[in-house]
């Protein structure tokens, strides 16, 4: 391949088209796997006292097309928070074209509505919370507001709450966990249970206790084999690029250095998470696979070569072996 041809390659690679393109295939599979049966219903409710995710919308089209536009979300809230945070100090859009790529690798929680896909979404927001308010000693409103939402949506499954502590951490790397700080991210945790208990909306007496133990029970599912394949290559391939990028994150800007060292965190969590947690490996897995995602876009945008694309097709097609894999078991 000439040299022109293969820095047009790379280029595409890390335009905004390459994210879109991906998304279309995403669609594809999702259809191709719904075609061919490989999508089953999970009808189990591990709500604390609310319904989870699972259940939000009815199985079928709908829940295969909320779930594919959640995840064209989670795509866009990566490009808009490098946009707006110049987290990479470059613009790209390799990191949602991986995502992308990396969901496809298991059809089965692609083409449905599932807590994975809000955890993802929720963490985001949650980043991006945060890192409005870096060294902002007047932050606590936002810092109220992060933990407002994981108070939220933990009553519709309490693995939310595991995340408090890496957000705790993520306040310390933004400079804003004074006691005011950790006085908001209290009331934040605390506000969504005043509001549901007190109005009534709930009755306290109807929270699961069985699906808070439930969240460690061993898996029963087959399924699982494929899906821990998945995640331990997603693990290997994050921490490999975590490695190699540290270098470079240590020579950016204290602003900078404390964005990504959180989203470095943030993998680092998730990947423990889901290897001690592992019977709930699928609600983990899009969180994992988008925080992997950005390491090796981190990696190959300011290694930018004309040849860079091989390995990066390479990695996308492992992911797509592991799709062919799952159709065909």
């Amino acid at each position: 391949m000439s040299i022109i041809k293969a820095r047009s390659v790379t280029a595409f690679l890390h335009a905004q088209s390459s994210a879109v393109a991906m998304l279309a295939v995403a669609c594809l599979c999702a259809f191709s796997a719904w075609q061919w049966g490989a999508v089953t219903p999970d009808r189990a409710d591990v709500g604390v006292c609310l319904p989870s995710a699972n259940l939000w919308i009815p199985f079928g089209e709908a829940s295969a097309i909320a779930n594919i536009a959640a995840n064209a979300a989670v795509a866009i809230l990566i490009i808009y928070i490098n946009r707006a945070f110049n987290i990479l100090r470059s613009l790209t859009a390799l990191v949602a074209t991986m995502f992308l790529a990396m969901q496809i690798a298991v059809p089965s929680e692609l083409a449905r509505f599932n807590d994975g896909t809000v955890l993802a979404i929720v963490m985001l927001v949650c980043s991006m919370l945060l890192f409005s308010v870096f060294d902002n000693p007047e932050g606590q409103r936002r810092v109220f507001l992060v933990f407002c939402i994981i108070g939220a949506v933990a009553f519709s499954r309490a693995a939310y709450l595991f995340f408090v502590p890496v957000l705790l951490l993520g306040c310390a790397q933004m400079r804003v966990l004074s006691l005011r700080g950790f006085l908001a991210a209290l009331l934040g945790l605390i506000t969504p249970a005043w509001i549901i208990f007190g109005f009534g909306i709930v009755d306290p007496r109807l929270i699961h206790v069985r699906e808070l133990v439930g969240e460690w029970a061993l898996p029963g599912s087959r399924a699982m084999v494929r899906i821990m394949v998945v995640a331990v290559f997603t693990i290997l391939t994050g921490t490999f690029f975590t490695v190699a990028n540290i270098l470079k994150i240590l020579s950016y800007n204290s602003r900078v250095r404390a964005f990504n060292g959180f989203f470095t965190m943030l993998f680092m969590f998730t990947a423990v998470l889901s290897a001690v947690n592992f019977s709930n490996l699928a609600f983990y897995l899009p969180l994992l696979n988008c925080m992997a995602a950005y390491q090796v876009g981190h990696f190959f945008t300011y290694r930018r070569h004309r040849n860079s694309f091989i390995p990066i097709l390479a990695i996308i097609l492992v992911y797509f072996g592991f799709y062919i894999w799952a159709m065909a078991a």
